[in-house]
């Protein structure tokens, strides 16, 4: 029992005391210029987005707010085409005929 208790016990330190190898990077590959060119373009295009909904009337800190909190994707879906999509779409005059129906039920 006691070799038992030894042997895991020097397990257990052997992995503790190992060293850890790590290698290293040359700087060249993260100051590369292919590397950096879709970030700047990705923060132009954001920068283009909150311009266009501060001109829309949203306020700026929350235009700022918004475009931080999408996705790359978003960013591209509306950069092209903030203007024609149709704001507070999606109820049309038979679910609002149906809403008023049930409200009225409802009273």
């Amino acid at each position: 029992m006691k070799y038992c208790q030894r042997f895991c016990a020097a397990v257990l330190l052997s992995l503790v005391l190992s060293p850890a190898w790590a290698s290293l990077t040359p700087t060249i590959q993260f100051s590369a210029e292919p590397e950096r060119a879709p970030l700047q373009a990705n923060r132009e295009a954001r920068q283009r987005v909150t311009e266009q909904l501060i001109e829309l009337g949203v306020e700026p800190a929350m235009a700022a707010e918004r475009v931080q909190q999408m996705t790359g994707s978003e960013i591209a879906n509306l950069q092209n085409g903030i203007a024609s999509l149709p704001a507070g779409a999606g109820i049309d005059t038979t679910n609002l005929l149906l809403i008023i129906i049930i409200l009225i039920l409802l009273l």
